[in-house]
């Protein structure tokens, strides 16, 4: 085995391997060596622990990526106080979790770089301290590249000045979707009335699956806000983590099931289902206090609760005689009351148009469903698309995307179309993906998938995001338990 001239050990928690291959891959991009030894070596073989002894006493120094599972691991305390005993200099890295749960004492009084509120600046300043103990001057990014080029004067004009004009043309696309997306957010909306007309099925769109993917327009940021979901932690709870993978929280500890969490437009709360009184009612968790609250007491199934863009309404589906209906009731939990419903048919998993104006569900039975939209004033529900068959929970994008997954168990594919229910598009590659939700800027999915689908393991699934195109794949969560319902705010 070969090590660079230069590099540094990197000590942390195997419940942290996903957010430990992001922080490698980032350091990588910006000229930095690291060592790992998953890649380098077979844990738990004979030569191991010579070898991690080896590779730390070469190093330039290490870095300790911190979290709970870190403070918690024995292997991690080992490899700090291997380094200290080689007076190796070590950089903290605290890529979530509070400080108190986080932070051993021993390090406690060192310089550390924080990657949970912003990813890729917490990695510029780490890079930049990892290449100043080197002597080296201040490290900027590396971007990648599929081959070399070599840029000349006449290179400068044919790709620098377009570039340039073309960044100025997103800049002011940009401008547009920030303005349009504020437009919406404050769009009127009429007080919903009960509806309990049958959804109309004129001229329904009936294409099929493309068999090439949809062009879809994107940009290159990065995906930002928060995401909430279920976590099997300890039983199902509510965790949540930021879209860059840092500042992971587990916001229930409750002794019952809480799952069906959903994020308000303003990142404040979070509204989840619990079964603490036998059947499931509405709570809510104010995200800055950690304060719980139950918002109903309809003494029946109740699940995913979705937040109006303005704060006002919640819509859920409520468990009657049998049948699943839309409801709605104020943001406050009062006034809750039937939205839609159909004899003989199940209506659930209702979530709102970006504008507040609109409203898509699921209509059918069991795991075989329909898309409709209806006005959140009433009317009757139109048929987004005839040829899709569905479990249930969508989202749609401020882009004018539906997002949504089908297919036979442990077989289910996320898909995408337009809200006219035109090119309808698969987007995911397998590991029985489902759940989706769009990032708020509608660049992004957060699905579920399954790491252990050859075995159909119950307990191997994770959250993932891909951009909409279904490019970009990243691994959000890794742990020994399911983590799933991805719900994606601000």
């Amino acid at each position: 085995m070969s090590t660079p001239a230069f590099y540094f050990f990197m000590s942390y928690s195997r419940e942290d391997i996903g957010l430990q291959k992001r922080v490698i891959n980032g350091l990588r991009e910006r000229g930095v060596n690291a060592w790992v030894d998953i890649e380098n070596l077979i844990p738990g073989s004979p030569a191991w622990e010579r070898e991690i002894e080896r590779a730390i006493r070469g190093a330039s120094g290490v870095i300790v990526l911190l979290s709970p599972h870190a403070n918690d691991s024995e292997w991690v305390r080992r490899e700090i106080s291997f380094a200290e005993q080689n007076q190796k200099r070590i950089f903290p890295v605290l890529i979530y979790g509070d400080e108190d749960d986080s932070i051993p004492l021993r390090l406690s009084n060192h310089q550390r770089v924080d990657l949970r509120q912003n990813f890729n600046k917490g990695l510029d300043a780490l890079a930049n301290a990892l290449k100043e103990h080197l002597g080296v001057t201040a490290v900027h990014r590396i971007p990648k590249q599929t081959k070399s080029a070599s840029f000349n004067a006449a290179n400068l004009r044919k790709f620098v000045l377009p570039g340039l004009m073309a960044l100025l043309g997103l800049a002011c696309l940009g401008g547009f979707a920030l303005s349009a997306r504020f437009i919406f957010k404050n769009f009127p909306t009429s007080q919903p009335t009960n509806s309990t007309n049958t959804p109309s099925d004129d001229d329904p769109t009936n294409t099929a699956i493309t068999e090439t993917p949809i062009e879809i327009s994107i940009d290159a940021n990065e995906p930002t806000g928060k995401i909430v979901y279920t976590c099997q932690i300890a039983g199902d709870e509510i965790c949540i983590i930021n879209a860059d993978g840092s500042g992971w929280q587990r916001l229930t500890n409750l002794p019952s099931a809480s799952f069906y969490a959903s994020l308000s437009s303003d990142g404040k709360w979070v509204i989840f289902v619990n079964s603490e009184t036998g059947k499931t009612e509405l709570y809510e968790v104010d995200l800055e206090s950690g304060k719980t609250n139950q918002l109903t007491k309809l003494k029946s199934d109740i699940g995913s609760p979705e937040i109006s863009p303005d704060n006002k309404f919640i819509l859920f589906t409520r468990k009657v005689s049998n049948n699943s209906q839309v409801w709605i009731m104020n943001r406050d939990g009062s006034d809750p009351h039937e939205l839609y419903s159909s004899s003989g048919k199940d209506a659930h998993d209702a979530v709102w148009s970006p504008d507040g104006s609109q409203i898509l569900f699921a209509f059918g039975r069991g795991d075989s469903n329909k898309l409709y939209i209806m006005g959140f004033d009433g009317g009757n529900p139109r048929l987004v698309n005839n040829s899709i068959d569905t479990r249930g929970r969508s989202d749609w994008s401020l882009a004018g995307l539906i997002v949504f997954d089908m297919g036979g168990p442990f077989k289910h594919e996320v898909y995408i179309m337009n809200v006219d229910g035109s090119n309808l598009h698969q987007v995911s590659k397998g590991n029985n993906s489902q759940g989706a939700s769009f990032s708020p800027d509608g660049q992004w999915i957060a699905l579920t998938a399954y790491t252990d689908t050859t075995n159909k393991d119950e307990s191997s699934c994770e959250i993932y995001l891909m951009r909409v195109n279904g490019s970009n794949v990243r691994r959000l969560t890794s742990n020994q338990y399911c983590d799933y319902q991805p719900r994606w705010g601000n």
